[in-house]
């Protein structure tokens, strides 16, 4: 697997949470069976917990970035397995205050029959509260 078809995934995977794309447009990039995507307030094992978590992550941050720090990546077979660390930066939209992450993630990506990488498993690991960009 070349490392800039993970890195084009990985990085269209964050710009369409970033812009909170439609759901559908993001269904297609995770497995529905067998999935598992560890996020601090929920797992989520289908599509229909991913479009239902999307929809209450969606309301509840808005102005969302993804600046991919890090990436590493090694492929055994048809699985890819992802080590990186993302700075995720959003407005709450209950009090409208501006925050930033520094978080780790772990992925195991699969490649489906028609070679399409797709994410099966999903960690998010340590966040760390860091300076938000532009906020002094």
């Amino acid at each position: 697997m070349q490392q800039k078809n993970v890195e084009n995934f990985v990085q269209e995977w964050f710009d369409e949470l970033s812009r909170h794309e439609p759901v559908e447009r993001l269904l297609p990039k995770i497995i529905d069976n067998n999935l598992e995507m560890a996020f601090p307030e929920r797992t989520l094992r289908s599509h229909a917990d991913f479009t239902d978590w999307y929809g209450v992550v969606g309301k509840a941050f808005e102005d969302q970035s993804h600046v991919v720090e890090k990436l590493d990546h090694e492929t055994r077979g048809d699985t890819v397995d992802v080590a990186l660390t993302v700075v995720w930066t959003a407005t709450t939209t209950e009090d409208g205050k501006r925050s930033a992450f520094r978080v780790n993630q772990e992925w195991r990506l699969r490649r489906d029959p028609g070679s399409r990488l797709r994410i099966s498993w999903y960690r998010v690991g340590d966040m760390t509260p860091v300076p938000v960009p532009g906020l002094g």
